[in-house]
């Protein structure tokens, strides 16, 4: 016997008619629908709305657009290879230039945002808008040689009197980015008007587990058996973390910095208790990154070029995580950095899993 409930008619949170079928959320407001059948499509644990794309190794987040359900044959960037430009009933997928933070995204004017009008509503609160351009465009050689130029548009809203500078998106919380205009154009930027515009979706930057994403926290073990815990790492010694088990932004994205330390001999109970000194740490990273950090800037002009080759945004840390990922590194070791870190040798986590307290 099904137990599973029927599909809702309208969203729960604002009444729009939802689409037939099994939607997984409501296009107007952005609520998360549950799961509704058995078997099913089902929104992830978090809340979340992803799809499996071509052009990373994770699953990533459907923030909006102009179609009612998320598609995993949704076209990205620089991946269509089929001679004519995609045609009306065709889902093409662009990406928002957003920045992970805890808990979602946010998006800054000046880095892919510019806000444009602002409107009273509620009263005493004032709805803000921004918007960013966007790009869709194949595989070189391949659809006509037209490019789909696409305006997007995200709101915040603040208590009349206060500015906003940009904007912090919640998936599953916050109404999906819109798409506000959308237009076909030859390289040389010129118009064309009777090209069909495709269904076009709207993605948050692939987003890599980092830190804050893992329900992990840092075990404290002896020192023997953190020894025996961190024997296949290629990072061997003792360190202290700069900033605390909080996520930073680092050169390789977000994560938790370390720096090596001469490894001290055992003390007793007696003489941590009466004089604690800094917590100490060893590392488990099979696979790091290592890179001067005066070289690091033009690895990034590599990692930029990659990313834009396939749409992803070039101007946040979402392209070096995704670089550092496709390539399967699990952590980053800077050379050099005795000028931004007062020590020659940092050492990045990507999440507290890594990382045991002695």
């Amino acid at each position: 016997m099904n137990n599973a409930r029927r599909p809702p008619r309208f969203c729960p949170q604002c009444g729009t008619l939802l689409p037939e079928g099994n939607p997984r959320f409501c296009i107007e407001c952005g609520y998360a629908l549950g799961p509704v059948l058995a078997g099913s499509s089902a929104p992830s644990s978090a809340g979340r709305l992803t799809v499996r794309l071509p052009n990373a190794r994770v699953e990533q987040s459907v923030i909006g657009g102009t179609i009612k359900l998320p598609s995993s044959g949704a076209i990205p960037p620089g991946m269509w290879v089929l001679p004519e430009p995609p045609s009306a009933q065709t889902i093409v997928a662009i990406y928002a230039p957003l920045r992970a933070v805890v808990g979602g995204w946010s998006g800054l004017s000046g880095q892919g945002w510019r806000r444009s009008d602002r409107q009273a509503v509620d009263g005493s609160r004032i709805a803000f808008t921004f918007l960013a351009e966007r790009v869709w465009f194949p595989a070189p050689g391949c659809g006509g040689g037209l490019q789909l130029h696409v305006t997007i548009a995200a709101t915040a809203v603040s208590s009349e009197g206060e500015e906003r500078l940009g904007f912090r998106y919640r998936e599953g919380d916050d109404p999906p980015i819109q798409v506000v205009h959308a237009e076909w154009r030859t390289d040389d930027g010129t118009p064309v008007g009777a090209q069909p515009i495709p269904a076009i979706q709207i993605m948050a930057p692939p987003r890599i587990p980092r830190v804050s994403d893992l329900p992990e926290r840092i075990r404290r073990v002896s020192r023997s058996e953190a020894d025996r815990w961190s024997a296949g790492s290629a990072t061997h010694g003792v360190y202290q973390l700069i900033g605390g088990d909080v996520q930073q932004r680092t050169p390789a994205g977000r994560g938790l910095i370390l720096i090596e330390v001469a490894e001290t001999r055992q003390r007793t109970w007696l003489q941590r208790l009466l004089s604690p000194g800094p917590s100490l740490y060893r590392a488990r990273i099979e696979r790091p990154f290592v890179v001067d950090f005066h070289s690091w800037q033009s690895q990034i002009q590599q990692i930029r070029q990659e990313a834009a080759g396939l749409g992803l945004d070039v101007e946040t840390d979402a392209a070096i995580e995704w670089w550092l990922d496709r390539y399967g590194y699990d952590g980053a070791i800077f050379t050099g950095a005795q000028q931004r870190y007062q020590c020659d040798r940092v050492l990045i986590a990507f999440r507290r899993g890594q990382l045991v307290q002695i």
